[in-house]
């Protein structure tokens, strides 16, 4: 099992973490990207206690906090007038609502703009190996055997390993291949990013280094990032469909600017001083939980398997996890299948349950909760979730 050749389909977080722990365990790993550029699509991005630690494992935590940033301060807001309803010293500690304070180094939010992490790691993964990663393949069809899998890409190009992980997003061409044609669903969400000059706005606007600001079927979300020289905002809606090409597209200030007239001052000049070119928005697309990820030789990793809504903030965690516990599965099995098994064993249940409980928290945000999806969400508990160690649970 030591000499397996792993081929990675998608260059994101997710893969870009599972290459590095496949590389560390042992094993030849080869991503395979279809962007000719290797670069990482958004801007903000939040790691919880359990993602941080899974980079702890990794031995990234040093060089993460030289490009992230520790809030120490953080507020729920009312997106109407801007008071507080909520404010806390710990950013990211969930015990504080009980009280208590988390003694972890990891307990605390981690935040980063997209780019800066996922130069990191590619930079990591070069370093172990120059000849990882393979820019400008667009992925067209697989074919097994009972002891390797062959890719085949739109350019004609080819290669065949001992497995192979799909870690192309939400709209995974791969996962299709597996099981077919499916469609993923309008959750009923359109969201604005964008990044924000801390320096161009008012003196006094930003008194958090981190707010939530929640409302009737409109929410924001605004932290520092990059030094604290940066603001991320995203803004979401809720909304009955979806009718741009594409899952992300430039997105025109005025339209943001209207639906968000009537909020507070703070949320007001946030979006005024967007620069137009980082101002894009998308459509929020899911399904219901998957009950395999897995065929043969060939399995899913992070939003190919598990698309998330991000109202937890734990869409980034969770295909970290998967890295993490892929690479342990494998280390620890005797045949490809048997760590495949245990994979998907790990990781199939905690990331249903994380799925249902970022549905369940958008609503609330939104005020527009559902009975129905109350009921599953009831076993959610947000310090179990945090404190998941995808470096220690059994596998």
């Amino acid at each position: 099992m030591d000499r397996l050749h792993v081929i990675l389909v998608g260059g994101g977080i997710g893969g870009l973490t599972a290459a590095i722990a496949l590389q560390q365990s042992g094993f030849k790993v080869s991503i395979w990207e279809q962007a000719e550029e290797l670069s990482e699509v958004g801007a903000g991005l939040t790691l919880s206690k359990n993602a941080n630690r899974a980079m702890r494992s990794l031995g990234l935590a040093d060089k993460l906090d030289n490009i992230g940033f520790r809030p120490k301060s953080s507020g729920s807001k009312d997106l109407m007038t801007g008071i507080i309803h909520h404010k806390s010293s710990a950013p990211g500690d969930v015990r504080v609502a009980k009280g208590e304070v988390d003694p972890d180094p990891d307990a605390r939010f981690r935040m980063f703009h997209r780019a800066d992490i996922h130069g990191l790691m590619a930079k990591i993964i070069l370093d172990n190996d120059p000849d990882a990663i393979h820019l400008g393949h667009c992925f067209d069809s697989l074919e097994q055997s009972s002891e390797t899998v062959t890719v085949t890409f739109k350019n004609g190009h080819s290669v065949t390993g001992d497995l192979m992980i799909g870690c192309d997003g939400n709209r995974s061409v791969v996962r299709q291949s597996m099981f077919g044609e499916d469609s993923v669903d309008f959750l009923g969400y359109v969201a604005w990013r964008g990044l924000v000059p801390i320096d161009s706005l008012p003196p006094g606007t930003i008194d958090t280094d981190t707010s939530v600001f929640s409302g009737k079927h409109r929410s924001v979300v605004r932290y520092k990032i990059r030094g604290g020289k940066t603001i991320n905002f995203a803004a979401y809606a809720q909304k009955s469909d979806w009718v741009d090409e594409g899952w992300s597209v430039p997105a025109r200030k005025d339209e943001l600017v209207e639906l968000f007239s009537d909020t507070c001052l703070e949320v007001q000049h946030l979006i005024k001083n967007i620069p137009p070119e980082t101002c894009f928005k998308w459509g929020m697309f899911g399904r219901e939980p998957m009950s395999t990820w897995t065929d043969g030789h060939v399995s899913l990793l992070g939003d190919a398997a598990h698309p998330m809504l991000p109202f937890l903030g734990q869409g980034a965690g969770m295909s970290i996890e998967d890295g993490v516990v892929l690479a342990r599965c494998l280390k620890a099995a005797s045949s490809v299948e048997e760590g495949l098994q245990r994979y998907e064993n790990a990781r199939c249940a905690r990331t249903a349950l994380v799925t249902i409980g970022a549905r369940f928290n958008g609503l609330r945000m939104h005020g527009t909760i559902e009975r129905a999806l109350e009921d599953r969400a009831k076993e959610f508990d947000p310090i179990i979730i945090n404190d998941y160690n995808p470096a220690t649970v059994p596998v």
